[in-house]
């Protein structure tokens, strides 16, 4: 198996950057990931460091911030070879949403995986919404500090939350949701509206951070062959809050990101269309081949907008080493003409890529030489 660790990391954030927003052609491959399950930094951490891990097997990231646990985080990106690591609040009075449990089968097994209850919700109704404690809400401050302060030179972290992911999954619920957009739409868009600001709030007590590279907001907007409400819906609900947070990191000079799974495709102009043309991102991540293949992406959006990622999740599983190089060569050849591009998976490193999948990516990457 290759090495997982460099010895000798040399983050660049702003050069990154520079290469995604089509000012600098790339000297080399940049690689970027939305997060790394904790059972495989886990595996890392033990088997390559010999140190161990911070947290029990499974868990995130702790209830409440914990130094060692981000200093351990942040070393191991770097070591990894990351330009950024990617930071999620920790919410302090969020009330904790409805969750059902099975047994986890993935090789870096976690015993048991948290599913959502789709029928679960926390807001039902009116009455639910106002004794909500939306004004009590907010992300723990001690959290970005002490990522801060074992940043290593040239590196930085993004930070990242959910909108509309959590109205679906645990606010309103899925059968919450669709059944409220027809018998109550204007609880839905008040919900949409107080937990837009809440992560308003959280994007701008922290964007102004020297340490903070960027916003990488991730919402998953909708699955393989639609969206999960419809797009003039998204375009009037979730929209609008897109825009204010991208608005908010570009006066601050820095970009932003957006992770969605889903087909944002259909018609003209799609849902992508609108992320690059209204919102405004930088760069878009998350990608199954079966939706958009990334190299379509690249041939269909790169000179407007920035892929990250690019390699499908079932083939970063389960193909053997000699057409997995083949795969990600052809990603790679593709991604690097004329920059805008920075390479690694379609979602995660998900606990169900094998290690050595994962070091035969970043082996193709950093040893990329071009066709």
């Amino acid at each position: 198996m290759p090495d997982l660790l460099l010895e000798h990391p040399t983050p660049n954030f702003a050069e990154l950057v520079r290469v995604l927003k089509g000012e600098q052609a790339p000297r080399r491959v940049h690689i970027v990931e939305m997060g790394i399950d904790p059972e495989v930094l886990q595996a890392i951490q033990e088997t390559y460091l010999a140190e161990p891990w911070s947290l029990p097997r499974g868990v995130y990231a702790p209830d409440k911030p914990d130094e060692r646990y981000y200093r351990q985080l942040v070393n191991l990106y770097h070591r990894l070879g990351y330009d950024f690591v990617p930071i999620w609040p920790v919410w302090v009075n969020n009330p904790a949403g409805k969750i059902r449990r099975a047994e986890d089968t993935a090789d870096q097994s976690r015993g048991t995986r948290d599913w959502v209850d789709e029928s679960g919700a926390l807001i039902k109704s009116r009455a639910d919404y106002e004794a909500f404690p939306w004004d009590k809400i907010y992300a723990a401050p001690e959290t970005f500090e002490m990522v801060a302060r074992h940043l290593p030179a040239g590196m930085k972290m993004t930070v990242s939350a959910i909108l509309f992911e959590n109205i679906f999954e645990y606010l309103l619920g899925y059968e919450g949701l669709f059944y409220l957009m027809s018998d109550d739409p204007q609880l839905v868009e008040s919900v949409f509206n107080r937990w837009g600001q809440v992560v308003y709030d959280y994007y701008a007590s922290v964007i102004g951070l020297e340490a903070v590279g960027g916003i990488f907001h991730a919402d998953d907007m909708g699955f393989k062959t639609g969206t999960m409400i419809s797009p003039a819906d998204l375009r009037r609900l979730l929209f609008p809050w897109l825009t204010k947070y991208a608005a908010l990191a570009h006066a601050h000079g820095k970009p932003f990101f957006i992770h969605s799974c889903g087909n944002l495709y259909k018609k003209s102009p799609s849902v992508m269309d609108d992320l690059i043309d209204v919102v405004k991102i930088d760069g878009f991540h998350s990608f199954q081949d079966v939706i958009l293949p990334a190299v379509e992406f690249k041939a269909r959006y790169g000179e407007r907008v920035a892929l990250l990622g690019g390699v499908d999740m079932d083939k970063l599983a389960t193909l053997p080493e000699a057409e997995l190089r083949v795969y990600l060569r052809e990603i790679l050849n593709t991604g690097m003409v004329n920059g805008r591009f920075a390479f690694g998976s379609g979602n995660t490193i998900a606990n169900f890529v094998p290690l050595p999948n994962f070091a035969i990516l970043l082996d193709e990457a950093r040893h990329w030489q071009g066709n």
